[in-house]
């Protein structure tokens, strides 16, 4: 089971002392190595890899 903690000092979410937008931007990151890291999806890569994490935080 996960452990969130919100830092009251700068409002980032951490999990396992990783923020959440670190975790975004590492599986942004995957996404567009995966797609052949083609340029122009940036955003398209930013919104699934945030849907993905935010869906495994609920869990």
């Amino acid at each position: 089971m996960a452990i969130k903690v919100k830092d009251k000092k700068c409002g980032s979410s951490f999990l396992f002392g990783e923020s959440v937008s670190d975790k975004i931007r590492k599986r942004a990151q995957e996404l567009f190595e995966k797609r052949g890291s083609a340029s122009g999806d940036a955003l398209t890569d930013w919104l699934e890899a945030e849907k993905q994490i935010k869906s495994e935080l609920r869990k």
